[in-house]
């Protein structure tokens, strides 16, 4: 779909809204932008437009304007808790945590019952300075979705973070089995075995996640440093393929002299809350 989007009668928002529709299904989110504030131009009032205009933007990287979008929509109608959640969400990628935590709980005021929102809170608890609030919401998240895999996460980061290491390895491993198909909980069990010094289950965790996603180079990086920390095998069992050499793992396994000192002395100066995947959820 191709041009200037137009509308047989250009006062009527309703059309433009229909076809800001017919440009997202021909993947022309531009257009679409396009059409939604033509919309807003002549109806101003209606909060879901702003919504939809607000998760168009962010998905060409405007983010800021998308924040706003979500900030004009929960303002219109705070009894949606979809405005507050995805507002708390790009507050939280913007580094606005205080801010996050209380639009989350906004949104929470509304529905008590999302999960991925309170997963997602106790991820803004986290970086807002409250790791005993973050294990609370993880909880309550936990609690409605046994599944959750953004509040293990969070819940085992709380954890390290009260220095209850040994608790947020059992969080893992709880995860690690309500969740086999997600391998963001696996690696951070594997990175905090191995920190740790629990080799073993650390490099048995590794190959669990390598049959899956036998090109993850976190997870190679994470099985050399246990295999040369423990000392069972000189070279730590990484791989090395061509064109990695930018990496700055591969350019660490591509030095020769005092390799595992090297590949150790790398893994253990990676903080362990950066070596973790962090992901806000939808609120959905």
């Amino acid at each position: 779909m191709a041009g200037k989007p137009r509308v047989l009668n250009p006062s009527d928002p309703v059309l433009w809204c229909r076809e800001a529709a017919a440009r997202i299904e021909a993947g022309d989110p531009k257009g679409a932008i396009y059409c939604y504030q033509e919309s807003l131009k002549i109806r101003p009032d209606v909060p879901d437009v702003w919504y939809n205009l607000g998760l168009l933007l962010e998905t060409i990287g405007q983010q800021t304007a998308a924040l706003g979008c979500y900030t004009k929509s929960s303002e219109m109608f705070p009894g949606d808790y979809r405005f507050f959640a995805e507002r708390a969400r790009l507050l939280a990628e913007s580094g606005k945590y205080l801010d996050a935590v209380v639009a989350a709980g906004d949104a929470l005021a509304v529905n008590p019952h999302a999960p991925q929102i309170h997963a997602n809170r106790a991820g803004y608890l986290i970086r807002a300075g409250d790791a005993a609030g973050a294990v609370a919401a993880a909880d309550a998240a936990l609690a409605i979705d046994p599944a959750n895999a953004a509040a293990f996460a969070n819940k085992a980061n709380a954890l390290v973070v009260l220095g209850r290491t040994d608790d947020a390895k059992t969080v893992l491993r709880s995860g690690k089995e309500a969740v086999p198909t997600d391998e963001r909980i696996a690696k951070m069990l594997a990175n905090l075995l191995v920190r740790t010094g629990q080799w073993d289950e650390a490099l048995a965790v590794t190959e669990e996640v390598l049959h899956i996603t036998p090109e993850d180079d976190e997870v190679w990086s994470i099985k050399g440093a246990a295999l040369c920390v423990s000392g069972k095998k000189r070279r730590g069992g990484c791989r090395i393929r061509d064109g990695d050499e930018d990496q700055p793992e591969r350019k660490i396994l591509q030095t020769q002299p005092r390799r595992d000192q090297k590949i150790i002395k790398y893994f253990f100066s990676q903080p362990f809350q950066k070596k973790v995947v962090q992901v806000f959820g939808r609120y959905a």
